[in-house]
């Protein structure tokens, strides 16, 4: 995809960032306002400047006259222009500072928001470091030129046709210098704009890989130490540095050759100009102050050029990021279903308990191979289900097409209240609030013990915490930390061994109070005695509680009421030998 638009965009630069541009100011149409504002300001702050640049004329003709009350005059006027430049200056710099903040704050949300409800298939091809690449820098840079970008442009450009006008006023035969001079220094400024553009988009990408990888060592780092890879890794952000830093000096290369190129052709200009000025004085046409002026103006108009080329590279930065960003807002969001049938579902199962069924189902992941076809399972309230079989053939898979988090292609998946076919709902992010869900790996976040609690039932009281960690067996070792509930949990659960953790993410899950509970591996890290006791406590303190849970370890499958076999696409119920098989080899 982005390919594709790099390709198009080298079809027609200039046509591609108006179309950037407008997607920018549509996003941040709320706030125009405040874009116009400053670009207001702005613009008064170049009428002051023109101001000072156009008097000289009127000074320079009033010295050589020799008239000093005019002299003074100006020059107290002179004073009051500037200190009213300056107090102009802070203004737009607060402006910008004010619209800079607010619209990347407006930015980052819409993209995190657009992550945590996208998609999940589609949201993967996305590593996660690239994708808060994207949320930091480049919505820094949208964020940062939404507001100055174009009104840069805009200022210095009326600048310079007023100062034109000005210089066109003093002499008139100046009409046929513009003429010569603007083309070369239009042809100037576009020769080394593709070689901007694929600088930057080189950069983006490096800078995405390399935020990739160092999530992923940080993440890693124990396996990092323990393998003895420190120097390996080193070495591949070496590699990323430098390719980082040959792209960034190859950009900075074609930006000051863009610059020289344009610059040595706005001196070229300038002296064309003012020597035909010069002639003009020496012939009688001119005075010295319109001599000064027209100078003046040809600096002005050298200045304001200089900072409109010097957008050319902020303006392919502009259009790699917003390209970038645009992706990710692109993804297609979860679909969000809501009926009034959920209510009496839910209200209905508190007292018969929620039934889950899966039948004769398929799934594949996209651009992937069949995982499930024409299967089917279920599981009733009080009942505790296993998912067995080797890895990669749709365990976890099919715990997420419970979640809703996957589609199903063909078949159906619905939860209905035990015992009544006729109150039932397809699963989907509506039927989601009847289910917890324990997941692989450890997904405890940094803060409290009470706080990771929380985040699942916020107005949760201490004693309902602690009857959750009871009921987990994690209790046993939160009530001997100095802090009990309230110990701080290390990034990715540091400070807790692998099996306290998953007691911890059980202990979360129990306190969500569902119909429903999901387990991925969840007791993977602990031992038999222990695992058997959660899981008896479990369905203990609610006996019409459906759980499903997921195991590479067959000394679970004693205590469960059903085991289905996943493999090859299909899942089957095994039998009670097929079980003591599995728990003998183990």
């Amino acid at each position: 995809m982005f390919v594709n638009k790099v390709k198009n965009f080298k079809e027609g630069i200039i046509l591609r960032l108006y179309h950037d541009l407008k997607w920018i100011y549509s996003f941040f149409r709320g706030y125009l306002l405040r874009i116009l504002l400053y670009a207001g300001i702005e613009i008064i702050h170049m009428t002051v400047d023109f101001t000072i640049t156009f008097q000289i004329g009127t000074v320079v003709d009033y010295a050589l006259a020799d008239d000093f009350a005019m002299v003074l005059k100006l020059a107290l006027m002179y004073v009051g222009l500037f200190v009213v430049n300056a107090l102009i200056s802070i203004s737009s710099n607060r402006c910008a500072a004010w619209n800079y903040n607010s619209m990347q704050a407006f930015l980052v949300k819409k993209i995190y928001n657009k992550v945590v409800h996208a998609d999940w298939e589609d949201l993967t091809k996305f590593h996660s470091g690239d994708i808060i690449t994207r949320m930091s820098n480049d919505a820094k840079i949208l964020s940062n030129n939404a507001t100055t970008f174009l009104t840069t442009i805009l200022t210095n450009a009326l600048l310079m046709i007023v100062s034109t006008i000005v210089i066109l006023i003093n002499d008139a035969s100046m009409i046929v210098v513009v003429i010569i001079i603007g083309p070369i220094i239009m042809v100037a400024s576009r020769i080394f704009m593709n070689k901007i553009y694929d600088c930057q988009a080189a950069i983006k990408r490096i800078e995405s890989s390399e935020m990739s990888y160092n999530k992923e060592t940080f993440h890693n780092i124990q396996a990092v130490k323990a393998f003895g890879l420190a120097d390996d890794f080193y070495s591949r952000i070496e590699k990323f540095e430098k390719d980082r830093y040959r792209a960034d000096m190859k950009s900075n290369l074609f930006s000051l050759l863009s610059w020289a190129v344009t610059y040595l052709s706005g001196i070229i200009s300038a002296i064309i100009l003012v020597s035909w000025a010069y002639y003009r004085v020496n012939s009688g046409v001119m005075t010295a102050g319109a001599l000064t002026v027209v100078v003046a103006m040809s600096y002005r108009i050298a200045m304001s050029a200089k900072l409109i080329l010097n957008q050319i590279p902020t303006a392919l930065q502009i259009a790699v990021s917003t390209e970038r960003i645009q992706e990710i807002l692109d993804i297609r969001d979860e679909e969000d279903i809501k009926s009034p049938s959920f209510d009496k579902l839910a209200a209905d199962g508190k007292n018969s308990g929620i039934a889950v069924y899966v039948r004769n189902m398929s799934f594949a992941y996209k651009k992937g191979r069949q995982i499930f076809n024409n299967v089917s399972l279920e599981a009733h309230p009080g009942e505790i289900i296993a998912l067995v079989g080797p890895s990669g053939e749709g365990k976890t898979t099919m715990l997420r097409i419970l979640l809703s988090i996957l589609q199903i292609q063909n078949g159906e998946a619905f939860a209905c209240v035990e015992g009544k076919m006729d109150n039932r709902l397809a699963l989907s992010t509506e039927t989601r609030p009847l289910i917890a869900y324990v997941p692989q790996g450890n997904t405890m976040l940094s803060g409290t013990i009470e706080e990771n609690m929380r985040l699942i039932a916020p107005d949760a009281t201490e004693e309902e915490i602690i009857d959750a960690l009871k009921q987990s067996c994690a209790y046993d070792f939160v009530q001997k930390l100095p802090d009990g509930i309230h110990h701080n949990i290390g990034e990715s659960g540091i400070g807790f061994s692998e099996g306290q953790n998953q007691r911890l993410a059980i202990a979360r899950a129990i306190l969500r109070k569902t119909p429903i509970l999901l387990m991925d591996e969840a007791t993977s890290a602990l031992d038999v005695a222990t695992e058997r006791k959660v899981i008896n406590n479990i369905m203990k303190k609610d006996s019409k509680r459906t759980c499903i849970l997921t195991t590479h370890r067959p000394s679970v499958l004693s205590t469960c009421d059903r085991v289905y076999r996943i493999s090859d696409g299909s899942v089957d119920v095994i039998g009670e030998t097929e079980i003591q098989k599995l728990m003998n080899e183990f």
